[in-house]
C-alpha cells in the first residue's frame, strides 16, 4: 500500500487512525444492516459508501479516490483491515500498532494538537417547517435546525416509519470513521470527516422521531449534503469482515509511521 511519507503527514494518519480507540465500540446490535451513503460537498467529488454492519463490526466500501475497504473488528483489542481490490491485497492493523498509535495521539494532545469539533447540541432546536420531500425510496418531513455555528444553516430530512436512518448508522460508524480521517483518503473536509461532524446532532435534546434520510448545511465556505440511499436489514450470506478469498496480506512499509 502506499502510506503518505514525511512525519507530519504521518502524524495527521497516526492521529485520524488513534482517535477511535478513545471512543467505545457502538456496534452492540446483532442485527446485520447493509446501506449506502452519498455525501456530496461543494468544489469536492462525491463520495459514496457502501455499508455493512454485524455484531462484530463495521465494513466501508469507498471507490474514491480508489476503491477501498476499511474493516473495523470491535475488540478487545480491535483490530482494522484496510482492503484494496485493484491490487488483491489487504492490511491488517492490529494490537501492536493501536498501542503504538495511542502513544502519538497523546503526544499530539499534549502538543496542542485537536481532532474535529463537537456541535454544541446544548443549542441546538428543530422546528418541523410542514414541507415534505421524497428522499430515495422514502417521504420525509423537512425539519430546519437552529443554533448551529454562525452563518451556517441546516435541515433535516426525517421518515416517520423509519426506526434507522443516517444518525444510527453514525453511532456505529464512530469507529472506522475516524480510522478514515487519514490523507490516504484525502483528509481535511473528505465525506468521513464531513459526517463525524455532524454525529452530534443525534445528541441533541427535541430531534423529532423516526429516521433522518438527508441533512445539508451550508456555510460561508460551500454546502454539504448527505444522503441515505438505501437500507436493508438481512443476514449477510458472506461474512463482510474477512478479506475476499484470493487477496494476500501485505506489510506495514516500515516508514509509514515516523517517530
Amino acid at each position: 500500500m502506499n502510506y503518505p511519507q514525511g512525519t507530519s503527514r504521518g502524524r495527521t494518519l497516526l492521529l485520524a487512525l488513534a482517535t477511535g480507540l478513545a471512543l467505545p465500540s457502538a456496534v452492540a446490535s446483532a442485527q446485520h444492516i447493509q446501506a449506502t451513503v452519498l455525501i456530496e460537498t461543494t468544489d469536492q467529488a462525491p463520495v459514496s459508501m457502501d455499508y455493512w454492519a454485524t455484531d462484530k463490526g463495521v465494513r466501508i466500501d469507498l471507490a474514491q479516490p480508489q476503491r477501498m475497504s476499511i474493516v473495523w473488528i470491535s475488540g478487545p483489542p480491535p483490530k482494522m483491515l484496510i482492503i484494496q481490490h485493484a491490487n488483491r491485497r489487504y492490511t491488517e492493523i492490529g494490537e501492536q500498532m493501536f498501542q503504538m498509535m495511542q502513544q502519538m495521539m497523546q503526544q499530539m494532545a499534549a502538543g496542542g494538537a485537536s481532532t474535529t469539533g463537537a456541535i454544541d447540541v446544548e443549542n441546538l432546536t428543530f422546528e418541523p417547517t410542514g414541507q415534505t420531500q421524497t428522499v430515495s425510496s422514502w417521504t420525509a418531513s423537512e425539519v430546519r435546525i437552529t443554533g448551529m455555528e454562525a452563518a451556517q444553516n441546516a435541515m433535516l430530512w426525517i421518515a416517520s416509519d423509519l426506526d434507522t436512518g443516517l444518525f444510527d448508522l453514525l453511532a456505529r460508524m464512530t469507529e472506522p470513521l475516524d480510522a478514515m480521517q487519514m490523507p490516504l483518503l484525502g483528509g481535511g473536509t473528505t465525506g468521513p470527516e464531513r459526517l463525524m461532524q455532524f454525529r452530534h446532532i443525534a445528541d441533541a435534546a427535541g430531534l423529532p422521531d423516526g429516521g433522518v434520510v438527508r441533512l445539508t448545511a451550508t456555510d460561508p465556505n460551500g454546502a454539504t449534503e448527505i444522503t441515505l440511499q438505501s437500507l436493508e436489514r438481512a443476514p449477510f450470506s458472506e461474512d463482510p469482515l474477512v478479506p475476499p478469498t484470493g487477496y494476500e496480506p501485505a506489510q506495514m512499509p516500515g516508514g509509514a509511521f515516523p517517530e
